[in-house]
């Protein structure tokens, strides 16, 4: 019957939290399709047609040339354009024109008049919304692009402004409003760090349970391999010599050992099981096994410690090395002070008593004695040192002037050596107490030591310009990142929402001068350095500016054409007749003009200033070839359809002024202001950005947990993989069950010298694996330490060791078959070294 493949245990799975992942991803998905929406463009086209005949040269061909590039919108459209008035139901949309919007290109409306039916300009929607409030809104808005820039001294391109306007107010896309995308982008982003703070928590500690039950199981399966050692230590001493707590430490360590090793797979159960891993029960096990393991570490150095003395090996010498320093050192302190201290403190034999009982004690550790003779003769140089230790403390008590407290002593424990040795366990430190007493008398009661540090005063520190700062505890890197997160999100929210608000500034920002400035008409009393010397020249784009002057009564057709300077002017300034104005002005400059769509050429401006007959003058607007577009325009507005103005004698000023204005609208046409509550939209954004980052916090601290996946990459994760493979060819045909046991289980006298050589073998099998699983298990972050490194060493070195061993077996078992095919079997010892 063959033996089974090994199966290692590999390492267990901690859970992937799918729960919070899915929830990033939906998240992710989630402010993907958002920023899609928001910043989407139309895609539809805008049809414009134009029926009848209108002023200001408008036609369809005039439009069609004006419109260069098509007009979006987010569903198809069509704009019908009308020379005539609408009625009442054609404004609210209760009359299909046969399009999506009809527009009025009147500039007046005959609303007093009842008799008509058709006597409103304006707009309409069809069908309207439901929503007559929106409905109302957005028919305003539409009429009013028309006629802000009729009021620019546009035609066709008033009607494009119109339709571009219906494309925009007009919205038949999806959901593109901010706040909605970003609160449910931060909603997402919540539940994903709950879902997070639940998971990881969990994680970790199951981690950190895997991560003590496999040091423990190393340190176990470093007992297994040198169980052979230490039978053949205890074993090789002298029965008579043996003390009695030396024999029952040897059969503690193999009776714990043999317990561990039966209990151990109940422990891995639990911890690898998820339903029970986290368990206080599973966690009480660990610990108790962790224990038990660092307990059967300092039994099994104690008893090869102390075979080595009782069984006269080489070795001893250090194990008296290592009772006697602290000794030593204590003792040889206490000697300095007593040397500096005044003549007649403390009598001279007791000195050398003391120093000729120190003398002796480490000549008994140098000497080969053999078995129990050193170990008494050690014992009565202990007492010795003991009793000429409390010789000189107690005269040094007796001269204090008050109490003195000794300074606390760390050190290792050697109990359990010296109970090994057949020594008291606690002998060497009553004597240390002992010195470290008479120590911090002498120190309270004489000179401090000369050539030393000691009772000196630390010097002032000197005042250096430089920042020393305590390495902050977790709470205090907790609090600091928690900070630094909540600033990075508010100053990221801000810019964001500054960013989608957009507004345009006040203050000029143009890079560009005017091109040209050109007065035309009557300009006495105004030039060009006149107007220069007020004019803050900053334009977004270069611009030709043409100054008309001209008399208003001429042009303006006003009856009465006195202005009180400085106040506002009566609304008696005919509409129509200021737009024929503009017109006639434009048709007086012939060069400026677009003679196929009667528009301005591009990077032209006029800025008609109206003389009146007490020479004031003013100018409510310029003639532009840019088209007013935008919900906040500042190139154009309707005030000049209600005829007020404001006329001044400073013309020079006046035209400054103006022409500031034309710059100041240019710099901020087109601006579109978002539908969205500014305060609303920081505090979602702020909210958003510090959980995203928490989200990333906790991504990069599952990534780190993640040892084994992470670990498959890089090229010592490499090595370590190269590694476990070469053991698995080695472990080719051993059962789990013995890869872990079968040492304990076989344990004996080893009279046969290969069979002590296999069981070596498979115990050396069993520590290299588990030092593959503890190298394993290791997070992220201690893998990039020099430790990770020597342990892939030490572990790359056992196992080619062992496959040495292997292939000499190999070797020795294939002469041993052709030596008994040839009949001289006899001949041949597989198990000679």
């Amino acid at each position: 019957m063959s033996k089974p493949l090994i199966t290692a245990r590999r390492k267990p799975s901690f859970g992937v939290p799918w729960i919070a992942l899915l929830l990033g991803l939906g998240t992710l998905v989630f402010a993907a399709t958002g920023f899609n929406a928001v910043t989407a463009r139309p895609t539809a086209p805008v049809q414009i047609v134009v029926q009848g005949e209108h002023r200001l040269n408008i036609s369809q061909e005039t439009v069609d040339a004006v419109v260069t590039e098509p007009i979006l919108a987010w569903k198809p459209l069509k704009i019908l354009v009308t020379h005539r008035l609408l009625s009442y139901d054609e404004l609210q949309g209760r009359v299909d024109p046969g399009a999506d919007v009809i527009i009025s290109t009147a500039i007046v409306d005959d609303a007093l008049n009842s008799e008509r039916r058709e006597r409103f300009n304006g707009a309409g929607i069809h069908p309207a919304d439901a929503d007559r409030d929106l409905n109302t809104s957005n028919r305003f808005d539409i009429h009013n692009a028309y006629m802000n820039n009729v009021g620019l001294g546009h035609g066709p391109a008033a009607v494009a402004a119109a339709a571009q306007r219906a494309a925009e107010v007009l919205d038949g896309g999806s959901i593109r409003t901010p706040e909605f995308w970003v609160a449910g982008t931060a909603l997402g982003l919540l539940l994903t760090v709950l879902a997070f703070s639940f998971s990881l928590p969990r994680r970790r500690r199951r981690e950190a349970l895997h991560r003590r039950l496999a040091a423990a199981q190393l340190q176990l399966a470093g007992v297994v391999l040198d169980l052979e050692a230490l039978e053949v230590t205890y074993r090789s001493t002298d029965p008579d010599q043996r003390p009695p707590a030396f024999g029952a430490t040897w059969r503690q360590i193999r009776e714990s050992s043999l317990a561990m090793a039966r209990s151990e797979e109940a422990v891995i159960d639990a911890v690898y099981n998820p339903r029970t891993s986290l368990k206080p029960r599973t966690a009480a096990m660990v610990a108790a096994f962790e224990i038990k393991a660092r307990r059967l570490v300092a039994s099994a150095d104690a008893l090869m410690g102390a075979g080595s003395v009782l069984g006269g090996l080489e070795g001893s010498e250090r194990t008296f090395d290592k009772l006697a320093a602290p000794l030593a050192f204590a003792t040889r302190e206490l000697l300095a002070r007593l040397d500096a201290a005044p003549a007649g403190a403390v009598a001279s034999k007791r000195i050398r008593r003391l120093e000729k009982a120190l003398t002796a004690l480490l000549g008994t550790g140098a000497k080969n004695h053999r078995s129990t003779a050193a170990v008494e003769a050690w014992k009565k140089a202990e007492q010795e040192l003991e009793r000429s230790a409390t010789s000189v403390n107690r005269t040094l008590r007796r001269q204090r002037r008050g109490r003195v407290k000794a300074r606390p002593r760390t050190g290792e424990d050697y109990s359990s050596l010296r109970v090994g040795l057949g020594l008291p366990a606690h002998g060497s430190q009553r004597i240390l107490h002992i010195l470290d007493s008479a120590n911090a008398a002498a120190r309270a009661l004489h000179d401090p030591l000369p050539g030393t540090a000691d009772g000196q005063e630390p010097p002032a520190p000197r005042h250096r310009w430089k920042l020393r700062l305590r390495r902050p505890g977790r709470p205090a890197v907790c609090v600091t990142a928690g900070i630094v997160s909540a600033l990075v999100s508010l100053i990221a929210a801000a810019l964001v929402t500054e960013s989608v608000m957009d507004r345009p500034r006040w203050n000029l920002t143009g890079t560009q001068t005017l091109r040209s400035l050109t007065l035309d008409g009557d300009t006495r009393g105004l030039t060009e350095a006149d107007i220069r010397r007020y004019l803050d020249d900053k334009f977004t784009e270069a611009l030709n500016v043409t100054v008309a002057v001209r008399d208003a009564g001429a042009y303006l057709k006003m009856a009465d054409t006195r202005v009180p300077e400085g106040r506002p002017s009566d609304p008696d300034l005919d509409p129509v007749a200021f737009v024929d104005a503009l017109w006639r002005v434009k048709s007086e400059l012939p060069e400026l003009v677009d003679a196929a769509t009667g528009e301005l050429l591009p990077g032209k401006a006029i800025i008609p200033v109206w003389v009146f007959a007490d020479d004031t003058a003013t100018s409510p607007m310029p003639i532009t070839s840019a088209i007013g577009s935008g919900d906040i325009s500042r190139l154009g507005d309707s005030t000049w359809e209600y005829g007020s103005f404001y006329a001044s004698s400073f013309r020079a000023s006046t035209v400054a002024t103006e022409i500031e204005r034309l710059s100041r609208g240019l710099q901020g046409n087109g601006y579109m202001k978002p539908d969205v509550n500014e305060t609303l939209l920081f505090w979602l954004l702020a909210s958003a950005f510090a959980l995203a980052l928490v989200t990333l916090a906790q991504l990069l601290m599952y990534a780190g947990s993640v040892s084994m996946r992470l670990g498959k990459f890089g090229r010592n994760a490499s090595r370590v993989r190269r590694i476990r493979r070469r053991l698995e060819a080695q472990a080719l045909g051993l059962d789990d069950s013995r890869l872990n046991t079968v040492a304990l289980l076989g344990a004996g006298s080893a009279t046969n010298g290969a069979e002590a050589g296999q069981r070596i073998f498979e115990r050396a099998l069993a520590m290299a694996w588990r030092m593959a699983d503890e190298l394993g298990t290791r997070p992220l972050s201690q893998r990039l330490g020099a430790d990770y490194l020597r342990q892939i060493d030490v572990l790359d070195d056992l196992v080619a060791t062992l496959g040495i061993r292997d292939a000499d077996a190999a070797r020795r078992t294939h002469a041993l078959l052709e030596a008994s095919r040839k009949g001289t079997g006899a001949a041949m010892d597989p198990a000679a070294p």
